[in-house]
């Protein structure tokens, strides 16, 4: 719609006045629905309360998308999009609240809970968040999130696959009765998992694998898998490597796609430094897999002394950071190296972490260290992240907040990314970190409106 003009849209015939098609005005496009099933009154009621506030209608039947209204300014390029639901419709004076905050004239805070920021640069507007899964599956909230990964599934010497819990992977894939469109993902893999590359070292030992992917996803009616070898070419972990893992990686994720199908969920995890860069054909996975989920946090994680008193997840590179390190930097090296921005998914720490010495998680952080027992939060605005100091003033832990995780959030829209995921999802009981993962691509100025609370 970016840039389209109104008057080569196809307009719907409309009992009310249509502005001339040569004034300036902002426009609403609607689409996705079909003229037999959307009541004509409706459209009707759009047409007539927008036209009273000078604002063009442009109803376009269509049956084959989401039902969306596409906010254009009066040069036509689109500046928002408000997708409608069954439990939050849109009213035409909703319209007319995201086109006054557009002007500046109102608050964003008005905007309802459809309201989407949206770049019209972007190939693909629409982002998703999930989360990683360790262990139970009591507090996490499906609709809360459009995918969950099961953490782990472990290689074996025969080639076959165990997980942690069959119970919690079953749990977590039965989320789905409550939100059907939920994509449920079985990880491979994790820190020190050992048996990739042997699994990716032969035609043979590839099939063998995808085939054994392809029973788990069968049997727990999964959606997909996520590879989470860390990392390909490397030993640092303790497990075996090889120089050819680098293109036996990328043939391990073919015959994954040939054998799962070209509908099946496939994700790489994987950090984007200059060694990863190197040990991973890039541009040759990207057609292959549907998102890179980028493991953007930990990088303070093998840090002892000074060292460790920086930020393990910072955005952008700061004083406080470890040298050059930041997601801004990691996002680069993938982009460059040829992943496309739409499949990048940017991770989120929701525990805090001191180098090698100290790791807490959120709700840890949330009952003893934000602001009491003489604990400091504190926000490096460079870096767009917070940080805690202890009773005496010394850097003591980096975290992931609400804050952070909106100025993320805005990252992956400003930058056409494909979304958000956590690492993971037991360290945020409450939900809290999860419910502003979701807000901050979804509704950004219902987060606004809750952060603005926080620090009047």
């Amino acid at each position: 719609m970016s840039n389209q003009s109104v008057s080569n849209l196809s307009i719907l015939p409309s009992t009310t006045p249509v502005i001339s098609l040569d004034q300036k005005v902002w426009s609403v496009v609607f689409t996705g629905f079909d003229k037999g099933t959307f009541p004509n009154r409706s459209i009707t009621t759009y047409n007539q309360t927008l036209f009273e506030h000078n604002i063009r209608f442009v109803p376009l039947e269509s049956v084959n998308n989401e039902l969306c209204f596409f906010v254009l300014d009066p040069t036509n390029t689109v500046r928002a999009t408000v997708y409608p639901t069954t439990d939050n419709p849109v009213e035409a004076n909703d319209l007319i609240n995201v086109i006054a905050s557009l002007e500046g004239k109102v608050s964003p805070n008005i905007l309802t809970n459809s309201f989407t920021r949206f770049n019209p640069t972007c190939p693909n507007p629409n982002k998703i968040v999930g989360e990683y899964v360790l262990g139970g599956t009591t507090n996490v909230d499906p609709y809360l999130l459009d995918f969950a990964i099961y953490a782990f599934a472990l290689i074996n010497p025969n080639g076959t696959f165990s997980v942690y819990s069959n119970r919690h992977l079953e749990d977590l894939a039965n989320l789905k009765i409550f939100k059907p469109g939920l994509k449920v993902i079985l990880a491979i893999g994790g820190w020190a998992a050992d048996g990739f590359s042997d699994a990716a070292l032969t035609p043979e030992s590839r099939f063998a694998f995808a085939r054994e992917a392809q029973k788990w996803v069968k049997e727990y009616n999964l959606d997909g898998i996520d590879l989470d070898w860390e990392y390909p070419g490397s030993s640092a972990s303790g497990i075996k490597s090889r120089p050819q893992d680098t293109e036996n990686f990328t043939l391990l994720i073919e015959a994954l796609r040939i054998v799962l199908g070209k509908d099946a969920w496939i994700s790489v995890a994987g950090i984007a430094d200059s060694s990863y860069i190197r040990n991973v054909q890039i541009a040759k996975i990207a057609p292959f897999i549907d998102y890179f989920n980028v493991m953007a946090y930990d990088f303070s994680a093998g840090n002892t002394g000074d060292s460790g008193n920086r930020h393990q997840s910072n955005l952008y590179a700061s004083d406080l950071g470890i040298g050059n390190i930041s997601i801004e930097l990691y996002v680069n090296n993938l982009v460059n190296a040829g992943m496309p921005k739409e499949k990048i998914l940017i991770g989120l720490s929701f525990y805090g972490r001191r180098g090698a010495t100290v790791t807490k998680s959120f709700d840890e952080i949330r009952a003893n260290y934000l602001n009491v027992n003489g604990y400091t939060v504190r926000w490096d605005n460079t870096a767009k992240v917070p940080y805690i100091t202890d009773p005496q003033g010394n850097f003591f832990l980096s975290f992931d907040n609400e804050l952070s995780i909106y100025y993320k959030g805005q990252y992956v829209i400003d930058n056409c990314l494909g979304g958000l995921f956590s690492w993971q999802s037991n360290f945020d009981q409450a939900n809290i970190l999860a419910s502003a993962m979701n807000l901050s691509v979804n509704n950004p100025a219902q987060l606004e409106s809750i952060l603005q609370n926080y620090y009047s």
